[in-house]
């Protein structure tokens, strides 16, 4: 039986996959016997999966957005595809799919841009890195606020997702520069995804700035939401590692970099903001509801 690798694609018949669950609630039939109802989410949609034998019950009662395998038997109840849940097991880590397949379609309030982050993520092709961005996207801390938070609360990309908006804006515009070597091109890129990582400290998806974020600019609290995740790199990379801080961090010291590629990040960060704040709808309710093929950046795909 095949992996399936998106729920959007979820047919009648045998199913086996890697999903997050949520909302895990115990009830009955009409005549008594006891069920388990759960949300299964990926990136693509969600579905309902039922849990029918006291040894499943208890395999699935978790709490919400662990990671489960599940196998089953996809079935059509009433018009909606539901699944009735053979087997279970509850997973740590992620094995078979992506970090950015994993995050869940209803934490982020502009789900159309999930399938471009998880694109993304697969043009890092060199094993150390794309193995720090899986580690970082896989961090349910990190990764959830990420995709949810606003870029600012009154300059640019200021609505509910609009810092993984302006992050994968950045991220493709430095993709589209192939004069330079591969691995500065992808740590150019990384840089330029996570290059305002720390407003996840700062800002929430409600439009406020938190306590935090009141204190300290975000450029300061980079370098420590991503440390665990560097230090891995480092054993796995030091040179890499090196320079990918130097990406992040190098204008709370320098006015002119050492890299070219550090001066392209900067600029590509200062094209996305700027075509954002000079767009007609840059801040109206319906802007976060825009197709991504609207923003030059994000046409390649």
């Amino acid at each position: 039986m095949s992996e399936l690798l998106a729920l959007s694609k979820l047919v009648p018949g045998a199913v086996c996959g890697t999903f997050r669950l949520r909302e895990a609630t115990h009830s009955a039939t009409w005549d008594g016997y006891p069920y388990l109802r759960v949300v299964l989410e990926d990136f693509s949609g969600q579905i309902h999966a039922y849990a029918w034998t006291d040894e499943l019950i208890g395999q699935l009662d978790r709490p919400d957005y662990s990671l489960v395998r599940i196998c089953g038997q996809v079935r059509r109840f009433r018009g909606k595809l539901r699944i009735d849940v053979a087997s279970v097991q509850p997973l740590s880590q992620l094995a078979e799919r992506s970090a950015a397949a994993l995050i869940p379609r209803g934490i982020c309030p502009v789900p159309e841009l999930l399938p471009t982050l998880l694109t993304a993520v697969e043009q890092i092709r060199l094993p150390p890195l794309r193995g720090f961005v899986e580690a970082v996207l896989a961090d349910t801390g990190i990764s959830f606020p990420f995709v949810s938070a606003p870029a600012s609360l009154q300059h640019h990309h200021r609505f509910p997702g609009g810092l993984l908006r302006h992050s994968l804006e950045c991220f493709f515009l430095v993709a589209k520069h192939q004069e330079f070597s591969r691995e500065s091109c992808e740590l150019g890129m990384v840089a330029a995804l996570f290059h305002d990582i720390g407003k996840i400290l700062t800002m929430t998806h409600e439009m406020r700035r938190t306590t935090l974020g009141a204190a300290v600019d975000h450029d300061k609290l980079t370098l420590e939401v991503l440390a665990p995740h560097l230090r891995e790199l480092d054993r796995e990379w030091p040179e890499g590692g090196r320079e990918l801080r130097y990406l992040l961090t190098w204008k709370m010291c320098e006015k002119i970099p050492k890299y070219d590629m550090a001066d392209l990040v900067a600029c590509c960060d200062r094209i996305s903001t700027g075509l954002n704040r000079r767009s007609p709808h840059a801040h109206g309710r319906n802007h976060p509801q825009l197709g991504i093929a609207d923003h030059p950046a994000l046409r390649m795909l």
